[in-house]
């Protein structure tokens, strides 16, 4: 309460009446309109019986006579907010008590929701381990020799870094003659790594099994080697560049199979996402490798007629699909991490589970004292009983009804089809997610996802197109005027459809050469204009521009 106030109110009263009456108003603890009213009415009422006194000695005796027949101060203050209440309207009463109850059942519902603790029932890395493994003996699982060569590469790359970074760098074509020297020398003395890697491609299968640096938990299983298969598929490229330089075409195009194998092996199959990616990679970069070698060296139509015929049985009946199976179990295991079991909604979400997740996904490591995690339960609590967050029922249902959208309908998409039918793709995804935006925020990546395997299909075909048309060439003389005429002379069984605008991949015979290419990422057609990166260089797959798969474009 304001002094000024106080002193309007009290200051012809003696100071032991004062104090008393603040004593009074301070205990009382109500709202400040109702102790302004009460001091008011408790200054009239000295003053009234202090009136008749004729000295300040007289007022000073009188006074202390009526406090002492008011008794207590903090009894009377009691005794005056239960009177004020009493007399308070109804509807502010029964506001009062709504509040009360309102703010009991808070505190119940909070502490129901903070006790709550998830249920770990099912070991899904064990399930994943399942899921990924084919009904094969060990001795056709390729991982062990990949393995070998892996351990082997690791002993060696304190003094290979410096190569395996120009490997990894630099295009063949783009370096000069001391950079290639000491790569091919590289190669060279470790040719048992690289036979390692070509053994391992002959066989059917490949696959490892999953472990976790967190106990059972998904988000902390680790998918090691990678990366150095990376390293190995590019040398395989390195290596079939050297060995067409040399005229040995033959053994050239060999590790070019092998690396294209090695890629397969990784990302066929219900492999987690990360897998399959890396196997796109390294089957991009050998048909990459292979279209570099055809454009700066002549191949005789026997090896190049032998080449089509195996690119060809490795892509009959393949699939290039991504599988999101592995995913969907890693979204169940974060389902159950989460969220508790029973309950409202199925199971209510546990807010320490959803931080630790975050953490993961940001690679952050966020402190936060007990009043930041009250709050935290305080506001996710609020929002499950409202409605705003959805429970485990609910969460569960929105897991399954998008990969099965993904696995049923967004699959068999073309990435133009998807272009064309964003706004309901879009609409559709929206209404599977719901009100789960942890969900939602992973499905802009499924569609980069699907466009990266459709533009592996893509440049596999255009590859064993280009060997058709070369082959062509070498046997009529000059290139066919279109692609149809190529089918028509048996060289190729059908023409390849660009899945980035649902027609024919474009060729266009020149003077003296050709163009074949896909409208690329922008869905149009540029007329075979070559798109860069934000450096300038020639980039394949580039927002602007086409995908020019013929004549291989340099920097």
């Amino acid at each position: 309460m304001k002094s000024k106030v106080t002193d309007a109110e009290l200051q012809n009263l003696p100071a032991c009446v004062q104090e008393y009456i603040k004593l009074v108003i301070k205990k009382m603890r109500y709202r400040k309109k109702v102790r302004i009213e009460v001091m008011a009415e408790l200054a009239a009422h000295f003053e009234d019986e202090l009136r008749d006194c004729k000295t300040d000695e007289e007022k000073e005796q009188k006074a202390q006579k009526l406090i002492e027949q008011f008794g207590d101060a903090k009894l009377l203050a009691i005794l005056l907010r239960r009177a004020k209440k009493r007399c308070r309207p109804l509807w502010r009463t029964v506001l009062v008590r709504a509040f009360q109850a309102v703010s009991v059942f808070l505190i119940i519902y909070l502490i129901w929701f903070s006790s709550g603790r998830p249920a770990i029932t099912v070991d899904y890395i064990a399930e994943c381990n399942k899921l990924t493994r084919p009904s094969a003996d060990e001795s056709l699982n390729a991982a062990p020799l990949y393995q070998k060569a892996v351990e082997l590469l690791e002993q060696h790359l304190k003094s290979s870094d410096k190569i395996l970074d120009l490997m990894l760098s630099k295009k063949y074509e783009d370096a000069n003659s001391e950079q290639k020297q000491p790569v091919e020398k590289w190669l060279t003395d470790n040719k048992e790594i690289l036979d390692l890697v070509v053994a391992g491609t002959k066989k059917p299968y490949w696959w490892q099994n999953y472990k976790s640096t967190c106990g059972s938990d998904m988000m902390g299983v680790l998918a090691p080697h990678l990366n150095e298969y990376r390293n190995l598929a590019y040398s395989l490229c390195w290596r079939a560049q050297f060995r067409a330089q040399g005229n040995r075409s033959e053994e050239a195009f060999d590790d070019i199979k092998s690396c294209c194998r090695f890629g397969r092996n990784v990302r066929k199959g219900d492999k987690s996402l990360v897998e399959q990616l890396i196997g796109i990679a390294i089957e991009a970069k050998s048909v990459q490798t292979l279209r570099s070698i055809l454009g700066e060296h002549q191949i005789d139509s026997a090896a190049s007629a032998q080449l089509q015929k195996d690119f060809e049985q490795m892509i009959t009946g393949e699939n290039f699909v991504i599988s999101f199976k592995a995913e969907k179990l890693c979204w169940y295991d974060r389902i159950q991490r989460c969220f508790t079991e029973g309950g409202l909604g199925g199971g209510h979400p546990y807010p320490p589970a959803f931080r630790k997740m975050a953490e993961i996904y940001q690679g952050i490591n966020v402190k936060k004292n007990w009043f930041a995690d009250y709050c935290e339960n305080l506001g996710t609590a609020i929002s499950f009983l409202l409605g705003l967050s959805p429970g485990r029922t609910e969460t569960l249902k929105s897991v399954n009804g998008l990969h099965d959208f993904l696995d049923s309908e967004f699959a068999l998409k073309t990435p133009a089809q998807v272009q064309t039918q964003k706004a309901e793709i879009d609409k559709r995804v929206k209404q599977l997610t719901g009100r789960n935006f942890l969900i939602r925020l992973t499905v802009p990546a499924f569609e980069k996802v699907f466009e990266i395997s459709s533009r592996l299909k893509t440049e596999v075909e255009a590859t064993t197109t280009i060997i058709a048309l070369l082959r062509y060439k070498q046997d009529k003389g000059q290139y066919p005027q279109n692609l149809d005429e190529l089918k028509q002379a048996g060289y190729i069984k059908e023409i390849p459809i660009d899945p980035f605008s649902d027609k024919p991949l474009v060729y266009k015979k020149t003077d003296e050469n050709f163009i074949l290419y896909s409208v690329g990422l922008n869905f149009k057609d540029d007329g075979g204009q070559v798109g860069e990166d934000y450096k300038g260089k020639v980039k394949l797959w580039a927002d602007e521009g086409d995908a020019v798969f013929w004549p291989v474009k340099k920097n």
